[in-house]
């Protein structure tokens, strides 16, 4: 199921190195968007920065919390701001595909990252919540999430890179592809698995995904180092390509994980120790 659905609960379990990456994240998501807005957009440009700097603070704020009642206080407080820049982010996106402003950023790329802030949002609910009345249903939506952020990582790379670095723009295409089926396959076990327990498929697909996510890792890393070293001809910060980089090993993490518990589950709820 989409992340936007009510019913999808993320698989994962948030602790504070994981609530801290999630922070990083939407801080340069604040400064990707206000380096994409035209000049004249002066409001959106403001608004970018000032969400950087909440995001910032929260990330300075998370190295002193001491004990599990000051984690749950934290928790409450970032909540509130994921909501507000989701709320940011899909009002940009409505600009941009009704046309009223321009500048540089994607529409796509304005979807994905409030994908993303609904995704941090629905981890931080579920720290209050804490279990999973069907954990294969959750494993499942993770899949469909990040497969499709890994397409779209792949297509943002192709169309950043200069047309002359054809390999680069040939790899970065057929990864998009890649991952484009992986992300169908992936919304067919969503069906197929509702409310059930892991399969063989399941497994062997886990594996599949797992030997893709190391590709574009890999690929990925190897950007990085080139756009870093000035060796490659694109548009791509080096902030990017780390920001990117860094989703991937995230998305292995997960990946990970999940081969750990499918063994263990037999049906039965599963609790998350933070």
């Amino acid at each position: 199921m989409d992340i936007f659905c009510r019913e999808v609960k993320p698989y994962e379990c948030l602790n504070m190195r994981r609530v801290q990456f999630w922070l990083r994240i939407m801080k340069e998501h604040s400064l990707f968007m206000k380096l994409g807005f035209a000049c004249s957009d002066t409001e959106l440009i403001c608004q970018a920065e000032e969400f950087y700097n909440v995001f910032a603070d929260l990330e300075k704020h998370s190295c002193n919390i001491k004990c599990d009642e000051e984690f749950m206080a934290f928790v409450s407080r970032i909540m509130v701001a994921v909501k507000n820049i989701f709320a940011f982010k899909r009002h940009v996106l409505q600009l941009l595909i009704e046309c009223q402003i321009g500048g540089a950023n994607y529409p796509l790329l304005i979807d994905h990252i409030s994908r993303e802030a609904m995704y941090f949002l629905k981890l931080l609910q579920k720290i209050q919540d804490g279990d999973m009345k069907y954990p294969v249903d959750s494993i499942v939506s993770d899949n469909v999430f990040w497969l499709r952020h890994m397409a779209d990582h792949a297509r943002f790379i192709a169309g950043l890179l200069d047309p002359s670095e054809r390999g680069f723009v040939e790899k970065a295409n057929a990864f998009a592809v890649q991952f484009e089926q992986l992300q169908l396959q992936a919304r067919d076990l969503d069906s197929m698995l509702w409310h059930f327990c892991p399969n063989n498929d399941l497994i062997r697909f886990e594996k599949d995904v797992t030997k893709a996510t190391m590709q574009i890792r890999d690929f990925k890393e190897a950007a990085r180092d080139l756009i870093s070293a000035c060796k490659v001809i694109s548009l791509i910060p080096p902030l990017l390509a780390d920001h990117v980089l860094r989703e991937a090993e995230y998305f292995l993490e997960v990946l990970e994980q999940i081969k750990h518990d499918i063994p263990k589950m037999d049906g039965k709820i599963v609790t998350c120790d933070y």
